[in-house]
């Protein structure tokens, strides 16, 4: 099991949009988001709002089987629930998450681990 992690800005005046999304999520739509991390193998979801000196931040965790495949899933998905999630997402994230696709390797700067030693 991998886990996914996503750290962005939150765009001004958001934090209460991202708000109503989650009520939604867990609420009228909780089937509908449940059913769609089964198919994707996530097995848990959290997303935290953090105030700082310089603005708002979003931190969102996913415990997932395939982290890749699930954004390349969710970027592309023509079902219904993971269209209304993805079109609620993007104008929150400033970004839209075919970007994230488009170059999926990543520079790893820096590793330590006690057990390294």
């Amino acid at each position: 099991m991998a886990q996914l992690q996503i750290l962005c800005p939150l765009q001004p005046g958001t934090q209460e949009r991202w708000r109503r999304l989650c009520q939604a999520v867990d609420g009228s739509r909780r089937d509908q988001f449940e059913a769609t991390c089964r198919q994707a193998g996530v097995s848990q979801v959290q997303i935290w709002l953090k105030q700082t000196l310089r603005g708002e931040l979003l931190l969102a965790t996913l415990d997932i089987e395939e982290p890749q495949e699930m954004l390349h899933d969710l970027a592309i998905s023509k079902r219904p629930f993971e269209r209304w999630l993805r079109e609620q997402i993007q104008p929150l994230l400033g970004w839209d998450l075919q970007d994230v696709q488009s170059d999926p390797q990543c520079d790893l700067v820096f590793d330590w681990s006690s057990k390294s030693g």
